[in-house]
């Protein structure tokens, strides 16, 4: 059955109307003062209409090479071949900036069932960059109810062979609810880049709040000193479907102990389970680790500036993915876009005044690690890099553009983006989002810079064996590719840099 979608200006609209949006048409100039920008904005829209090759590239990535975790081959199939396809649309200066990670990871088997008190099998997966169980591991199921040493240590002696789970089922939102906008978020609250959680929900594998991650590692290593068998948790997914991250955080290191995601269904059965009396579970899981580093790499191309080529306008999106599905919405979408816009950009003709660099990001999904390699590397080039932009929430439209929080440029970019209101765009936001590659710039003093999208199932799909080709929206694409093309192209023609955010004022030094 086809879903009949709005066109984009009344899908706008009505997002306007229910959230006290404006669509964007606010600072255009009068006929008589046309946009200087607007003739060569519609060439660019055009070009992505009507030539572009965005569904075809994605089909390859996703079909043809697949999952690209990072530190793996198909990861460095992709590299090699965004390079090649940068070259082919005769983008200037296509090639990989390399990285080294500590140990490369390869999933390998996982199967599990509950024993007693009744047998019931487990769909599962290993968390990435942890070990396997050395063989079938067998042993009670124990709630560990801790967030802080304190009440951990209550837990000493008790824990030897056992399988833990550490925290309450998630709620999954029902089959009649509707999606949360992006839009309905609070001005100046963050976006997290997970699914959107209902109250009552909480990773149990991240504990909230300051020092959550150190608690997290410490409760790790006691499992470990106790002897835990293995960890499981809820996916927090509908339909079966799982979920997936690391626990080898930034560094790429071996887990301590076996972790792997369970079915919410597994979950809830293993949950009633334990009401009713103890509970047993059998689990095997098999991994890979490199016994050496491994070199990978971040793919990058440009189009050079006419008048200013030291100065740069990125255009980002991440290549790596998860390895379940084949990484099709995260990020393949992200990175076809990119890819496209610079096709278009290039196809058009068009000179701008500053280079727009094209960046195809690995490791983020471990934590923004190739973007922060990226940055640390061009240190010196940061004070002329005029903005950065990443796409990296799946096939659905573009909303608007979040400037996280700079101020400073509001006005500026209020006239970058008005010729593009034929695009459906709301007023821009200046939501706050950590979760991907333009805010390893911004934390670097570069403005960095995130795109809204409709959510278009993302927040089910992402991260799990659905995560394919099947998910993709085309008109989301070509319209994703039209505004991030056309946005860099007018950052490039600015007759200044973007402003950056004002220094913090300085600490003073207590006296003697």
């Amino acid at each position: 059955m086809k879903t009949m979608r709005l066109p984009a200006i009344l899908l706008s609209a009505a997002l306007a109307a229910a959230g006290g949006l404006h669509v964007l048409r606010a600072q255009q100039p009068t006929p008589l003062e046309k946009d200087p920008n607007a003739d060569a904005d519609e060439r660019i829209i055009a070009e992505v209409r009507d030539h572009n090759e965005i569904m075809a590239n994605l089909e390859y990535l996703s079909d043809m090479i697949g999952q690209r975790l990072t530190g793996s081959e198909n990861l460095k199939k992709a590299n090699d071949w965004t390079r090649q396809r940068f070259a082919d649309y005769a983008l200037a200066k296509a090639h990989l900036e390399s990285w080294t990670i500590t140990h490369g990871w390869t999933r390998g088997t996982a199967s599990g069932r509950i024993v007693s008190p009744a047998e019931h099998p487990l769909t599962l997966a290993s968390y990435a960059w942890a070990p396997g169980t050395n063989g079938k591991v067998r042993g009670p199921v124990v709630y560990v109810k801790a967030s802080n040493q304190q009440e951990l240590d209550a837990y000493k002696g008790k824990l030897n062979g056992a399988i833990v789970i550490t925290g309450e089922p998630l709620l999954l939102p029902t089959p009649d609810e509707p999606a949360p906008s992006p839009l309905s978020i609070a001005e100046g609250d963050s976006i997290l880049l997970v699914r959107p959680q209902r109250p009552a929900e909480r990773n149990p594998l991240a504990p909230a709040g300051p020092g959550g991650m150190r608690f997290f590692q410490a409760r790790t290593e006691f499992f470990k000193a106790e002897g835990v068998a293995a960890t499981l948790s809820d996916s927090g997914k509908p339909d079966g479907l799982l979920n997936m991250t690391g626990v080898g955080g930034h560094d790429f290191h071996i887990g301590p102990i076996p972790s792997a995601f369970i079915t919410s269904e597994n979950y809830n059965l293993i949950w009633r389970l334990l009401k009713r009396g103890p509970v047993e579970v059998e689990l095997e899981i098999t991994n890979a680790f490199t016994d050496q580093p491994v070199e990978v790499y971040n793919t990058v191309a440009e189009l050079p500036g006419a008048t200013k080529p030291d100065e740069v306008v990125v255009l980002g999106a991440h290549l790596d993915s998860w390895d379940l599905g084949t990484g099709t919405t995260d990020n393949g979408t992200g990175s076809m876009v990119v890819l496209e816009a610079a096709r278009a950009l290039q196809k058009s003709g068009l000179r701008p005044a500053r280079t727009i660099r094209f960046i195809l990001f690995s490791g983020e999904e471990e934590g923004l690690v190739g973007s922060r390699a990226y940055v640390a590397a061009h240190k010196d080039e940061l004070p002329k890099i005029s903005a950065a932009i990443a796409h990296d929430t799946g096939t659905g439209r573009v909303l608007t553009l979040s400037l996280m929080r700079n101020y400073q440029d509001q006005e500026i970019m209020a006239n970058v983006m008005a010729p593009l209101h034929s695009l459906g765009l709301v007023e821009l936001s200046q939501r706050w989002m950590t979760g991907t590659d333009h805010a390893s710039f911004e934390q670097a003093g570069v403005p960095g810079f995130f795109f809204i999208q409709e959510p278009a199932q993302y927040f089910q799909t992402h991260h799990t064996q659905a995560d394919t080709f099947d998910q993709t929206r085309e008109d989301g694409l070509v319209q994703g590719a039209q505004v991030m093309a056309a946005v860099a192209y007018n950052i490039a023609q600015l007759p200044e840099l973007l402003p950056r955010k004002p220094a913090p004022p300085p600490t003073e030094t207590p006296g003697p």
